[in-house]
């Protein structure tokens, strides 16, 4: 566990171990090499003063070393800043998962799962589209410039997942599926079956896939129900 969880957090903070080896070394004074690092992550024990050196490097509280579950997690919040509970009942903790999505370009969805998750986001409700608040909400990385000023490249589109048919067709942005690869885009039902893409960016033309003809190769993955702008 120790070792998971000191390579999920050297990662988060961007470092490579050799990164973090020299921070530590010079944090304690002593000798640190990478393989000292590659071996704590592998599961060696390193001492009590070692982890707390490595702590302090990450800038995290040592038990995230040893247990980050959210019960964990809120106990030391509770006791660092007793206030912080009625804070979080105005956020959502939402999954940032490690794919992209494209938006002039093709994207990447990776499953949905604990493996696949990069970071964890807090996100205010009030940004949320009010219906979906309560429901699973997952991030994914922007590329491309089709949906500006919506959204830019490297923003974070939130969305929930939909099950296959399961959707009501109602105008607006989705993640969506197609031969050009994962994408977020605007989609129109018109009421003669046709179905138009289209981006926010004019400088894209829209896409028009007519009701008598085949529709299969568009699959509506996820309602986008908010963002989160770099800037």
């Amino acid at each position: 566990m120790f070792g998971e969880l000191l390579k999920k957090y050297r990662k988060q903070s961007g470092m490579t171990q050799e990164d973090l080896a020299y921070r530590v070394e010079m944090l304690t004074g002593r000798r640190c090499k990478v393989a000292d690092i590659s071996g704590y992550e592998r599961g060696t024990n390193p001492k009590i003063d070692t982890i707390q050196a490595i702590a302090e490097v990450l800038g995290i509280p040592e038990q995230f070393l040893f247990d980050d579950s959210e019960k964990t997690v809120n106990k030391i919040v509770d006791s660092v800043l007793p206030n912080y509970n009625s804070f979080t009942e105005h956020t959502k903790k939402v999954p940032l998962l490690g794919g992209y999505v494209g938006a002039g370009s093709a994207g990447y969805l990776p499953n949905v799962g604990e493996k696949n998750i990069i970071d964890y986001l807090y996100v205010d409700k009030y940004s949320i589209e009010p219906k979906y608040k309560d429901r699973d909400i997952y991030g994914l990385i922007v590329i491309g410039d089709s949906m500006k000023p919506y959204v830019d490249n490297n923003d974070i589109v939130l969305f929930n997942r939909v099950e296959k048919g399961s959707y009501s067709l109602a105008d607006g942005k989705y993640i969506i599926e197609t031969c050009n690869g994962i994408m977020v885009k605007n989609l129109t039902f018109k009421s003669n079956g046709d179905i138009v893409i289209s981006s926010c960016n004019r400088v894209y033309s829209d896409e028009v896939i007519k009701s008598d003809e085949s529709q299969e190769y568009l699959e509506i993955i996820g309602v986008v129900v908010g963002r989160i702008l770099k800037s």
